[in-house]
């Protein structure tokens, strides 16, 4: 079975993502999109928009000063949806680590672009006590 178009684009977009490349990772992602976080820190929360994803992105780079990683395992797509599996790892400047086992959940939409992102990792409560600052 051939792969859907989706995976690419979406493998692409995390791809772009890895070497910082914003304009490029965010270019399917719909301009009213929700990425939503979980946590009760700066960068917690539904981030809705262009401009208020990008903030948060930016904001992750920050904090990790640039460690973040986000290994893929597998992507799944077909024209609504996408899953990514990976592992995401990284460190703080003040020692604290992160790695853990992770699913994102992509809405799309018939343009093919992102609309909604639900990250979902293993243990959230580490997540969040990692971003919030903890």
């Amino acid at each position: 079975m051939p792969e859907h178009p989706n995976v690419q684009r979406i493998r692409d977009a995390y791809a772009a993502l890895a070497e910082s490349d914003l304009t490029e990772a965010l270019k399917d992602i719909a301009p009213t999109a929700t990425f939503h976080i979980g946590g009760s820190g700066p960068l917690s929360g539904d981030r809705t928009g262009i401009d208020s994803i990008t903030s948060a992105l930016v904001g992750v780079f920050e904090l990790t000063a640039g460690t973040r990683k986000l290994d893929i395992t597998s992507i799944y797509a077909d024209d609504r949806h996408g899953i990514v599996v990976l592992r995401e790892t990284a460190s703080r400047p003040d020692g604290a680590t992160l790695d853990l086992e992770e699913v994102h959940v992509l809405a799309i939409d018939d343009d093919g672009r992102i609309t909604d992102l639900w990250d979902l990792p293993s243990d959230p409560e580490a997540h969040d006590r990692f971003f919030d600052g903890e």
